[in-house]
This record gives C-alpha cells, sequence and structure tokens, in this order.
C-alpha cells in the first residue's frame, strides 16, 4: 500500500519536498493537494525521478497524484 501524504492547504514547495523525502524511503506514494500549482510540480518532480505518475481530481480543487517509481 502506498504511503499517504495529506498535502492540503500547505504553501508552494511543500508537497514537493514532502514527496521528494517520502520517495527516498518508499517506492509509492500518494499526495493529496487542493492546489493545480502544487499539483503539476508534483506530476513534474515524478517525471523528472522516472516515476508512474497518475493524477485524478477528487472533488472540486482537490487532486490525488500518485507517483511509483519504475522497476
Amino acid at each position: 500500500m502506498p504511503e499517504l501524504i495529506d498535502a492540503k492547504g500547505l504553501g508552494c514547495a511543500e508537497p514537493v519536498i514532502l514527496a521528494k523525502k517520502a520517495l527516498e524511503s518508499s517506492d509509492e506514494i500518494t499526495i493529496v493537494v487542493n492546489e493545480s500549482t502544487a499539483m503539476e510540480n508534483l506530476r513534474a518532480l515524478g517525471t523528472y525521478l522516472g516515476c508512474f505518475v497518475e493524477v485524478t481530481t477528487e472533488a472540486e480543487r482537490i487532486y490525488t497524484v500518485h507517483l511509483r517509481k519504475k522497476q
């Protein structure tokens, strides 16, 4: 089961920092954010790190970003 990070309401760089740190010890994480900029930054991080990236929109302005390392 992937690690779940609730990053709703955090400042611009905080979700990315949390995700990067979590990926150091986990192969799969899910981050929930409420800003499209944070979602795009997480998508870019996942692509940069070579992860599979899946983004879903839950409710109005709630984004779930799933990152999984490629084996």
